[in-house]
């Protein structure tokens, strides 16, 4: 069946860049290598263990992508260590997010905007604001200990790693526990604890079963012997043959009478 425009065009805008450069044959013949499959051997699986690895590697991806932006604005473009630091706060998020979400935790489909982004970038900001003020008081102890250049980018670069190591273990429970959580699955039907099913009880409760003939009653409310189902069967006695309950009522009609003397 030919898919509609629009339905073309959506599917279009959910593939994120991220995705497209992993499609690239370039990086998926780097993903096959014998090296790297080595490397991401232990991140394979779905335990919270392996997840915090994957977390762990894209932390390392982020790291890199934030570290390279402060040293360039800090060295280079000679900003100040709140501007640097922000600017490589703004470059690493949404790669952090994006490996975070689809590898790490193997979430697919539409983000949540509510649910998964903005506690994401909750987190986020919650780490910034605490390496914005480690990255301030290096920046002034470099400058008051007339500290420039790559020495002054390098202290601005490790006062805000461990700003965001401080918080790097509590962001993972979160992720784990409430942002990236898997939702609750299809609950399966179990029997009642008497091992009895709720809607078809089984011959021995009380009640007779739901499939099958429904046997006739007698009067009394009780059902007649030869028709008590067995293992949920009606048996039915054979040709020529009389249940026990008919014997004695054959006995009595076969027995001589006594006259009246």
């Amino acid at each position: 069946m030919p898919v509609a425009p629009q339905a073309r065009s959506a599917h279009a805008e959910r593939v994120t860049l991220l995705e497209r450069l992993l499609r690239t044959g370039p990086v998926r013949r780097v993903f096959a290598t014998g090296v790297v499959r080595r490397v991401l051997s232990p991140a394979r699986g779905d335990r919270a263990v392996h997840k915090f690895i994957r977390y762990s590697m894209v932390s390392g991806v982020a790291i890199v992508i934030s570290q390279v932006t402060i040293l360039i604005c800090a060295a280079f473009l000679h900003l100040s260590g709140i501007l640097a630091n922000t600017i490589g706060a703004l470059a690493a998020t949404p790669a952090s997010y994006e490996l975070n979400r689809k590898w790490a935790w193997g979430k697919r489909g539409k983000s949540h905007m509510w649910k998964e982004v903005a506690p994401f970038w909750a987190l986020t900001l919650i780490g910034y604001l605490a390496s914005t003020g480690t990255v301030q008081i290096a920046d002034s102890l470099c400058a008051s200990h007339d500290v420039t250049g790559l020495d002054r980018a390098f202290a601005i670069m490790g006062a805000s790693l461990f700003a965001y190591g401080v918080v790097w273990i509590a962001k993972f429970v979160v992720f784990n526990k409430l942002v990236f959580a898997e939702g609750p699955g299809a609950t399966v039907p179990t029997a009642p604890a008497n091992g009895s099913a709720a809607e078809s009880p089984q011959p021995g409760n009380g009640q007779v079963p739901s499939s099958g003939p429904v046997p006739n009653r007698q009067p009394n409310g009780q059902v007649p012997k030869h028709q008590v189902p067995i293992n949920g069967q009606h048996s039915h006695p054979a040709p020529g043959q009389l249940s026990e309950q008919a014997k004695p009522s054959v006995a009595a009609l076969e027995a001589p009478t006594g006259t009246a003397s």
